[in-house]
C-alpha cells in the first residue's frame, strides 16, 4: 500500500490548468506582471494592457492607447505603474486606481521590458534596437540616464539590492549594472546560450537563470558570473521566473511546455519536468504565495517555418482568442 501511495504521489502533475480567461482583441501579447500587493495580473496585449484579478480572473479594466505594448512595472507605494509603447518610443505612467495614463516619458527606441528597481527607485526601460536602457527617476519621472549596452538586450531583472541584470541576445552575455550609478560593472559570458531570452534571479542565494533559444537554461552565480550548471528546457523560451517560496525556476516555451527546475541549494538544481501547456504560451508570471503560474496564448491557426535556422517554429493565431491560462500546483 505504501508503495502504491508513493507511486501515485509521483504521478500527480506538477501543475494543472484550473482557469482560462479570454481577452477580446488582437492576437498579440507579450510580458505579464503579477502585483502581489493588489493581487492583480497585468497582461501586455498589443494595443493595451489588460488587468485581471489574479484570484478570480475577473477583468478589471485596461490601460489603453499603448500600441506596441511589451513591459509593465508597478510601484505600489506611489500608486502608479509604468508601461511602454514601442510605437510612441515612450514609457507611460498610469494611476493604479483608475488605470488612466497620467504622463508620457520619451525613452529609447524599440522599448521592450520594463523593470522597477526598489533599491534606486528607478524604472528601467530596455530598448532592443537601441542597444540601450532608459533609466527613469520615479521622483521626477524624467530620464535620469541612458545606459549603452554594447549589444541587443532581451530581458532584465533587478535583485532589489542595487543590481540590474540584462540578457544581451546578440553577444550571449549577461550584463550587471550598479543601479546607484547606472554603470555597467560586469559582463558574464554565456557562449553556449543561443539567443538568451528569459532571465530570473534568486536574490537571496545569488543565482541567475538565463533561458536560451537552443533549449538550455544557464544557471549562473549572480556575483561572480561563474556558470553553475546547464539544464534542458523546452523550445522557444521567452520568459523565466523564480518562485522564492517553492524554490523553483521556470521557463515558458513557445512549443507548449513549461519547464520546471527545482533549486535544492545554491549549487544544486534538478529538472522536475515539462508541464504541457499550449502552443505559443511563451511568457509568464508567478504568484509565490499560491504557487500559481500565469501564461498567455491564443488559438493557433498555422505553424510556419522558423524565422531563422535553429529557431522555434513561427506561429499564426486567431484574433479575438487571446487567453490567460491559470496553472496551479497540487493542493495539499
Amino acid at each position: 500500500m505504501a508503495g502504491a501511495l508513493i507511486q501515485a504521489a509521483h504521478a500527480a502533475p506538477l501543475y494543472s490548468l484550473t482557469k482560462s480567461v479570454t481577452l477580446p482583441g488582437p492576437a498579440k501579447w507579450d510580458y505579464m506582471r503579477f502585483d502581489p500587493v493588489q493581487n492583480r495580473l497585468y497582461v501586455s496585449h498589443g494595443i493595451a494592457v489588460d488587468v485581471l484579478n489574479a484570484s478570480t480572473g475577473k477583468y478589471l479594466g485596461s490601460i489603453k492607447n499603448v500600441t506596441g505594448s511589451h513591459g509593465i512595472a508597478i510601484v505600489d507605494d506611489l500608486g502608479v505603474g509604468y508601461v511602454d509603447s514601442a510605437a510612441q518610443n515612450a514609457a507611460l505612467m498610469f494611476n493604479l486606481k483608475t488605470l488612466k495614463i497620467i504622463k508620457k516619458i520619451p525613452v529609447v527606441i524599440d522599448a521592450d521590458p520594463v523593470v522597477y528597481d526598489p533599491a534606486s527607485r528607478q524604472i528601467f526601460v530596455i530598448g532592443g534596437d537601441a542597444h540601450a536602457i532608459s533609466a527613469i527617476d520615479t521622483a521626477t519621472n524624467q530620464v535620469k540616464s541612458t545606459i549603452a549596452l554594447g549589444g541587443s538586450p532581451e530581458y532584465a531583472v533587478a535583485d532589489g539590492k542595487g543590481a540590474l541584470f540584462v540578457n544581451i541576445e546578440s553577444t550571449r552575455e549577461i550584463v550587471r549594472i550598479d543601479t546607484s550609478t547606472d554603470k555597467i560593472t560586469a559582463r558574464y559570458a554565456i557562449p553556449a546560450c543561443v539567443s538568451p531570452h528569459g532571465l530570473a534571479v534568486d536574490a537571496i542565494h545569488r543565482v541567475l537563470f538565463s533561458t536560451c533559444e537552443n533549449g538550455q537554461m544557464m544557471v549562473v552565480n549572480a556575483d561572480s558570473g561563474k556558470l553553475i550548471t546547464t539544464l534542458p528546457i523546452g523550445k522557444g523560451t521567452d520568459a523565466a521566473r523564480f518562485d522564492p517560496v517553492s524554490q523553483r525556476a521556470f521557463s515558458s516555451n513557445k512549443d507548449g511546455t513549461l519547464s520546471v527546475i527545482q533549486e535544492s541549494s545554491p549549487t544544486s538544481f534538478a529538472v522536475l519536468g515539462d508541464v504541457p501547456t499550449e502552443p505559443g504560451a511563451r511568457t509568464m508570471a508567478v504568484d509565490p504565495k499560491t504557487g500559481r503560474i500565469f501564461l498567455v496564448t491564443a488559438t493557433l491557426t498555422a505553424t510556419l517555418p522558423p524565422k531563422h535556422p535553429g529557431g522555434p517554429p513561427d506561429m499564426n493565431f486567431a484574433p479575438g482568442t487571446v487567453r490567460v491560462l491559470f496553472y496551479d500546483p497540487p493542493q495539499p
